[in-house]
């Protein structure tokens, strides 16, 4: 171990394995008299595979390698070409290291690996990196971006939690799983592009990103977990996949600036407090295959209930039934409208020859998917609106547009 004490630079390329794990290191970077961000830390060792140990329990965090030494500024593995792990909790607490070079061929970071390395603002990960453990940069509040390896398929709980600079993290296609409060509490993460292979977000993975305005959820997604958007009080609009069935507990709690969303058919559950608090919510699609609706779904959102009111009833829920059949008869008589002007364009003769073509030759048909509307009602309705047909027929559209 050789150390230049003008450059602060600390050197190791001889008996690395004992300087690491026998905490001779972690002594000698933990000495007061070194200052806060004064060491530049090498480490050259072409045999050395490991740093850390993955197995370290939370309660023997103390024991990492280089735990809690906020003497360091950098750190450079490029110089330890085999290494392909970084054990847990080998950087916790650092809080004035700034930059780390990790070398090409590693592999794994376990879990917490920078936890609360509060100086960090940018890291460089190989692209052979498969696995992230968890929690590994957590409360890394400077780090502005990521840009994520090709060979992730999954990122642990609370990988970014509490990146309060994170603006953008680029993730990688093969990404199938985020966990548990993966980006929970990034306050400054505005947008973000989920891959088409997604297929599960877990508990608050976006709980508190108070900066996030929109976000584009993958067709695959079949469930979205409790409290996924909680506090994302920025988010003005989320275009939910037609494959969702259940939405969690507390999904949009607290999604102040939310004004509309529109539910898919295949909805059938929404959870406990699923909208609670988004005061601005002033539009909602239920459809009607939605048959489960728990506890305070639309508590304290005083817009709703305002229109609730005003259109004469005292809950939420049935006013919105009611707006989804609207909704519903509006679309089904506009696509009525749309058939009967081809059918009017396609006849011969003048324009009352037309209307009674059209008329006289409309389907009657019931309407299921990819088959042709039932117009039977619509016919009947419109026939006794009064008018000679053509007026009767745009008077009664008119009602539902």
């Amino acid at each position: 171990m050789s150390a230049d004490p003008g450059s602060q630079e600390i050197v190791i390329d001889e008996n690395v394995d004992n300087a690491l794990h026998s905490g001779a290191l972690r002594e000698r970077l933990q000495d007061p008299s070194l200052g806060e961000g004064t060491i530049t830390l090498i480490i050259r060792d072409p045999n050395i595979t490991i740093i850390g140990d993955m197995d370290l329990d939370y309660d023997d965090q103390e024991g990492a390698p280089l735990y809690g030494c906020k003497s360091l500024l950098r750190v450079d593995l490029k110089g330890c070409t085999k290494l392909t792990q970084l054990g847990n909790f080998v950087f916790w607490g650092c809080s004035s290291l700034t930059s780390v070079s990790l070398p090409d061929g590693l592999t794994q970071l376990g879990n917490s690996v920078f936890y609360k390395c509060s100086s960090l603002t940018s890291v460089s990960l190989p692209d052979g990196l498969t696995q992230l453990g968890n929690w590994v940069f957590q409360g890394c509040s400077s780090l502005t971006s990521v840009a994520l390896p090709d060979g992730l398929t999954q990122l642990g709980w609370g990988v970014f939690q509490g990146c309060s600079s994170l603006t953008s993290v680029s993730l990688p296609d093969g990404l199938t799983l985020l966990g548990d409060g993966v980006f929970r509490w990034c306050s400054s993460l505005t947008s973000v592009a989920l891959p088409d292979g997604l297929t599960q977000l877990g508990y608050g993975v976006f709980q508190g990103c108070s900066s996030l305005t929109s976000v584009a959820l993958p067709d695959g997604l079949t469930q979205l977990g409790n409290n996924v958007f909680y506090q994302c009080s920025s988010l003005t609009s989320v275009a939910l996949p037609d494959g969702l069935t259940q939405l969690g507990n507390f999904v949009f709690t607290s999604c102040s600036s939310l004004t509309s969303v529109s539910l898919p058919d295949g909805l059938t559950k929404l959870g406990d407090s699923v909208f609670s608090r988004c005061s601005s919510l002033t539009s909602v699609t239920l459809p009607d295959g939605l048959t489960q609706l728990d506890f305070d779904v639309f508590r304290e959102c005083s817009s709703l209930t305002n229109l609730a009111n005003s259109a004469g009833f005292s809950d939420v829920v049935p006013y919105l039934r009611d707006r989804y059949k609207c909704v519903t008869l509006r679309k089904l008589f506009l696509r009525l409208l749309g058939k009967y002007n081809q059918a009017v364009n396609e006849a011969n003769g003048n324009e009352i020859e037309k209307h009674a073509i059209a008329l006289a030759n409309f389907p009657t048909r019931r309407v299921t998917r990819n088959r042709s509307l039932d117009v039977g009602l619509f016919l009947q309705t419109m026939n006794a609106s009064g008018g000679n047909g053509i007026e009767g027929l745009v008077g009664y559209i008119l009602k539902f547009v």
